[in-house]
């Protein structure tokens, strides 16, 4: 089975168990919603915990979740560093859609079919996801995820072909 994280639980906020969560996720009003299970994942010990959602509220780039049976801050702190995940499920996503767990580790290549590198990480900016590409030889570069740039996703041969502009790379 595989999953995707939402966050990593920063610490307990307030009195009432609930925890602040830096969020990885541009859907947590979906994910969190009241009755929804998620997991608590232990990267150290590999264990994973499922939690209930009682309810959730986002402020810029934290997610504030209160769980089920998690009812003071001592308990909440207890999971200080863990990961939130949900069961990852390609139903989830419209036609052309990526998760961002998808798009890690494919191959560039320009509009010419030459090998470029593979992406590092996708980043959130502002103005557009961003895909963090490490070159073949030495550096990285970025490539805006908008239609201007990306001619073709392929998750299945792990290959994504750009239109490379001048001073791109």
């Amino acid at each position: 089975m595989e999953y995707l994280k939402l966050g990593t639980i920063l610490d307990s906020h307030g009195l009432d168990g609930t925890m602040k969560i830096y969020s990885t996720t541009s859907f947590g009003n979906l994910r969190y919603q009241k009755g929804s299970k998620v997991f608590c994942y232990n990267e150290k010990t590999n264990e994973r915990m499922e939690l209930t959602v009682i309810s959730y509220r986002h402020a810029g780039t934290f997610d504030f979740v209160k769980f089920e049976d998690i009812n003071d801050p001592e308990t909440a702190k207890q999971y200080k560093g863990f990961e939130v995940q949900v069961i990852k499920d390609p139903n989830d996503l419209k036609v052309g859609y990526y998760f961002y767990s998808d798009l890690e580790g494919c191959k560039v290549v320009d509009q010419n079919e030459n090998e470029l590198g593979t992406v590092k990480n996708v980043e959130e900016f502002p103005a557009q996801i961003t895909l963090r590409v490490k070159k073949l030889e030495k550096g990285e570069f970025f490539v805006p995820f908008i239609k201007q740039f990306i001619i073709s996703v392929n998750i299945k041969d792990k290959i994504i072909k750009i239109n490379v502009i001048e001073g791109m790379l």
